[in-house]
């Protein structure tokens, strides 16, 4: 009964906001938002970006207000963001890479302005370590009980599927915000040029791009690849999947997705 009164409370607060009858900026609200991709180094990006002095990170890094928790009231979800006034303040949830466009409308009428920050993985590679987690890691099971089958039913899921579709992704948060608020970056530059991602971020914030980088874990938190490599089965089982959506991504991105055509 109380989770129920809680959604009823939720949804006519923030009816009440959208007709103006209470006043969203009295919120202390996020300045930007980072969007996924899940199992890209979204993790990495938030524990750079929390060393920085001008910038606030929500702590958990995943808050899921406009997925899982849509009930809550955005009082609540605005109280996360009270302790970094006068910062840039964001929170990095990458489930909302999949938001529906509904809820990316809404996202887009509370925070018309925010910055957005999308980092993109080889969809094989990311769905392959998805599987890796939610299968192997998050259970605690060894990875020899778990069956080629198993896996690639994960693989297949719909869910997979969707959160490695980047080109659906971008073009729906493209729908309500401008292409200058949302920077799209490739995972493999945590490896190649973390420093020099890192710039580009903090410029895309706002703030200042060259810090002291001593108080950053840029080459702390190193990437790792996919942990375990997917049995010959499964690999030829992700390249049929991606085949024609590798060929989308780099006539739409270019260069940077160019590596991906060779796993």
């Amino acid at each position: 009964m109380r989770d129920r009164i809680k959604r009823v409370t939720g949804r006519i607060e923030k009816r009440l906001y959208r007709l103006g009858w209470l006043r969203r900026d009295g919120l202390c609200l996020p300045d930007f938002l980072g969007i996924g991709a899940q199992k890209s180094g979204t993790t990495w990006l938030w524990e750079n970006l929390r060393c920085h002095p001008e910038i606030f990170l929500t702590t958990p890094k995943e808050l899921h207000f406009f997925d899982w928790h849509f009930e809550r009231s955005l009082r609540a979800y605005a109280a996360h963001f009270e302790p970094g006034a006068g910062k840039v303040k964001g929170e990095i949830t990458p489930g909302y890479s999949i938001l529906t466009p509904d809820r990316i409308d809404f996202v887009h009428w509370l925070v018309p302005d925010v910055r957005l920050m999308f980092l993109i993985r080889n969809p094989m590679e990311r769905a392959w370590s998805q599987a890796l987690m939610n299968l192997v890691k998050k259970p605690k099971v060894p990875f020899e009980s778990v069956s080629e089958q198993t896996f690639i039913e994960h693989i297949d899921s719909p869910r997979s599927v969707q959160r490695g579709d980047y080109i659906e992704i971008v073009d729906n948060w493209l729908t309500r915000f401008a292409e200058e608020q949302l920077l799209i970056e490739p995972f493999e530059a945590i490896r190649d040029e973390p420093r020099a991602l890192l710039g580009r971020v903090l410029r895309h914030l706002g703030v200042d791009p060259e810090p002291d980088w001593r108080a950053f874990p840029v080459d702390e938190v190193i990437f790792r690849g996919v942990g375990v490599p997917p049995p010959p089965r499964i690999r030829d089982h992700l390249r049929r999947i991606y085949r024609d959506d590798l060929d989308r991504l780099a006539a739409r991105f270019g260069a940077v997705v160019e590596p991906w055509q060779a796993w």
